[in-house]
C-alpha cells in the first residue's frame, strides 16, 4: 500500500500533547526563581572579559620587580613611611648576588599557582554558565518548534481552538504559551 501525505502527517493529539509538555518545561524554567537567578548570573558571567592567562613564576618575579621599582621611583617625593614601604617592597623582590632567593622563588611560585587555580576556576564557571544557557535555549527552542508545528497543522490548530487553547501568532498573548 502506498503511503500518502495524510498517512505521514503527525497525529494532532500528539502535536498538542508535545506542545503542552514543551510549554510546561519552558514555564518551569520561567517560574522557578532559582533558575531565573542562575540564568541571570550565567549571562553576567559570560559577559565579563576572561582574566589574563596565568603567568609562570619567572614572569611573576620580573613583573613584581618592575612594579616595585616603579613604586620606588614614584615614592621618592613622598613622606618617610611611604618611602620606607616602597624601599622594603623593592628589596623584597630585588635579586641578590646569586640571583633570586629560595623565598622569592617560592613566593612567585605560590602567586603563579594561585593565578593558575583562578584561571581553572574561571574556565569551569564559564563552562557551567554556557551549559546552563544551552539547556535553557533547548527548552525554549523545543517550545517554539512545537508551537509552530501545532500552528502549521490545520487539524491540530482546529483541535486546539476547540479546546480553547491559546496559539502563538493569533492567540491573545502573542507568546509561546500552552495550557
Amino acid at each position: 500500500m502506498a503511503s500518502t501525505k495524510r498517512d505521514t502527517a503527525p497525529d494532532p493529539e500528539r502535536l498538542i500533547g508535545a506542545w503542552r509538555d514543551a510549554a510546561a518545561d519552558a514555564r518551569r524554567w520561567r517560574d522557578d526563581p532559582d533558575r531565573v537567578a542562575a540564568l541571570r548570573a550565567a549571562r553576567t558571567r559570560l559577559h565579563q572579559p576572561p582574566p589574563p592567562p596565568p603567568r609562570p613564576p619567572q614572569r611573576v618575579l620580573a613583573d613584581e620587580l618592575r612594579a616595585a621599582r616603579a613604586a620606588w621611583e614614584e615614592g621618592q617625593g613622598l613622606d618617610g613611611s611611604a618611602r620606607a614601604l616602597a624601599y622594603a617592597n623593592l628589596k623584597r623582590w630585588e635579586p641578590g648576588l646569586f640571583g633570586y632567593s629560595e623565598t622569592q622563588r617560592s613566593t612567585a611560585g605560590k602567586i603563579a599557582a594561585s593565578e593558575a587555580a583562578e584561571s581553572r576556576r574561571d574556565e569551569q564557571e564559564r563552562a557551567e554558565a554556557q551549559a546552563l544557557l544551552r539547556a535553557f535555549r533547548r527548552v525554549q527552542e523545543r517550545a517554539r518548534n512545537t508551537a509552530r508545528a501545532v500552528q502549521a497543522d490545520p487539524r491540530a490548530r482546529a483541535m486546539a481552538a476547540d479546546e480553547g487553547l491559546m496559539l502563538p501568532e493569533g492567540g491573545r498573548s502573542g507568546g509561546v504559551t500552552a495550557p
